[in-house]
């Protein structure tokens, strides 16, 4: 990436640690950091207008992953369990540089590990090495891993109660979507009474309550069916109305449905046929794709 400041500061840079310029003039990066980020310049398109340089960029960030930087590391072992921009998908490199990680202490290359070895990408499926990694992921707080791993361990008696602690901790984390379908899954579980969990609609009510503000559809369908009805939750016929609305918006056909259903059945019918019409156009149309 040419920029003439880098030019006019070369001397100074090489005396901070630049051990060399390129061809351009520019100096030569001779730190691991100094070469993640002259990799994050060359795959950005310059002041120039100039095409990102995304082989370049590959080339700095190999060297940087080698020298041991950790996000380097991480980056290399996203792109080839992917793949893209030219670059085929190649879960046996994408493991190597995840094991590089781990080694390094990093929490979320103990989750790819086990989502690679757990689908058995460019290797043979180990569910038991899968298990050990995302646990480690898990106790690192990697809400992904928990949940994942909260459901295998829901599939075993014997781990049924570790498995839910798990999808608790996933309902509570940071990734907000990820969360909220927790949240939603620990609602099911004490509507239908499953893995040892007494039948309790309050509970589920308030677990469907709070996946719904987080965003999921499937919750705001079910919390808005709940208001409607007044069973468990108080009847709140605007709230339960406007969830479900939320949940249409979200494109869940179930949701749309009800909608129509509702718009059609209720008092002021005539009133409400223009949005039903609406909701039916856009159903018919997630039908079509």
């Amino acid at each position: 990436m040419k920029r003439n400041y880098f030019r006019a500061l070369a001397p100074l840079l090489f005396c901070a640690g630049f051990s060399a310029c390129d061809d351009a003039g520019e100096p030569v990066p001779s730190t691991p950091e100094e070469m993640y980020v002259r990799a994050q310049e060359l795959i950005k398109p310059n002041i120039e207008g100039e095409k990102s340089d995304f082989a370049g960029a590959m080339q700095w960030l190999t060297r940087s992953a080698e020298a041991g930087l950790l996000q380097a590391q991480l980056d290399l072992g996203g792109i080839y369990l992917t793949g893209g921009k030219d670059i085929p998908a190649e879960p046996v490199k994408a493991y190597d540089w995840f094991a590089r990680a781990a080694a390094q202490g990093s929490t979320e290359a103990e989750f790819y590990l086990g989502h690679i070895l757990y689908n058995g990408l460019g290797r043979a499926a180990d569910r038991a090495a899968a298990v050990a990694h995302w646990r480690k992921a898990a106790e690192g707080g990697i809400g992904e891993a928990q949940y994942r791993l909260a459901h295998l361990l829901l599939q075993d008696v014997a781990t049924k109660d570790e498995g839910l602690a798990l999808l608790e901790k996933a309902a509570a984390s940071s990734a907000l979507k990820l969360a909220a379908q927790a949240a939603c899954d620990m609602g099911y579980i004490c509507a239908k009474g499953q893995h040892g969990v007494a039948v309790d609609m309050h509970k589920a009510a308030e677990w469907y309550a709070r996946s719904a503000r987080g965003g999921n559809s499937r919750a705001q369908l079910v919390y808005g069916l709940m208001l409607l009805s007044g069973d468990p939750v108080p009847a709140n016929p605007q709230q339960g109305m406007s969830m479900i609305r939320l949940a249409a918006g979200q494109d869940n056909p179930q949701a749309i449905a009800m909608l129509i259903n509702l718009l059609r059945n209720a008092e002021n019918a005539a009133e409400n046929e223009e949005e039903a019409a609406a909701w039916s156009e856009r159903l018919e149309s997630l039908r079509r794709k």
